[in-house]
């Protein structure tokens, strides 16, 4: 059995869809403010851009964890 996680950063865009980011592997200690600055920063710094609409706002925020059973 192996279990991973991964921090899936969700962002609105300007033209109404969403883009999400996930990052593999994040650490334990990560917590929902320091995620929510990093992404408010790169908001700020207009770098998430996709088809020509920058995101505009922070739309959620996740821990997914997976669990795979080998049969």
């Amino acid at each position: 059995m192996a279990v991973t996680k991964k921090l899936q950063m969700v962002f609105a865009l300007a033209d109404g869809k969403k883009l999400t980011y996930s990052l593999p592997d994040p650490k334990d200690d990560i917590t929902k403010d320091g995620v929510d600055a990093v992404m408010n920063e790169m908001i700020a710094k207009n770098v998430i851009v996709k088809g020509g609409a920058a995101a505009s706002k922070i739309a959620e925020t996740s821990i997914r964890t997976t669990e795979t059973v080998a049969l």
